[in-house]
């Protein structure tokens, strides 16, 4: 189990024991979900990295010092572990009903619109297109066959392609929402 993990777990022991009582592997849950933010953070880091006002000001002084580098990648690291641990473990009431965490999950579980900046992002830059695996991987993630992730990316308009799988998209949300919750 990653720290993320282990991270947590401490948090639901602490902020609901009796709904980590209710977890049938909790070492298999909470490895996974370590794994799932690991993942999560890592794309978010490279994304904060590589955002063209982050980008402008890394080239703005040709003197970019080691020092600077290493500086600037733990920002964006430590910004997207605080972004993706808020979404997916620091939860504020882990033990709320079903319907009630249900809202919260909607509330602060990445939404569809991080789907349409994913496959606006690949149609601008197609040589960035994931692997197979990647992509194999992202619709695991995301509970949606693969081919609906490579129809969004084909799409003319990613939001309309969206529109048209709505009930797609509420099965998959779903999905993830009883996987977080068991």
């Amino acid at each position: 189990m990653n720290k993320y993990g282990m991270q947590a777990m401490r948090h639901w022991k602490t902020h609901a024991p009796q709904r980590f009582q209710l977890i049938e592997n909790p070492t298999r849950f909470f490895t996974e979900l370590g794994l799932e933010a690991q993942g999560q953070i890592t794309e978010l880091a490279r994304q904060i990295e590589t955002t063209p006002a982050s980008v402008l000001a890394k080239t703005a002084s040709s003197e970019q010092t080691y020092l600077q580098d290493v500086a600037h990648r733990m920002t964006a690291l430590r910004i997207a572990e605080e972004v993706v641990m808020q979404q997916l473990a620091w939860v504020s009431d882990p033990s709320l009903p079903l319907d009630e965490a249900r809202q919260e999950w909607n509330q602060t579980t990445p939404n569809d619109e991080n789907l349409i900046m994913w496959a606006e992002r690949m149609q601008d830059a197609p040589d960035l297109m994931p692997s197979t695996v990647d992509l194999e991987q992202k619709a695991k993630d995301w509970a949606v066959p693969v081919w609906f992730l490579e129809g969004l990316v084909e799409a003319e308009i990613p939001r309309r392609y969206l529109e048209e799988h709505q009930s797609l998209l509420a099965e998959a949300a779903t999905i993830r929402f009883l996987r977080e919750v068991y």
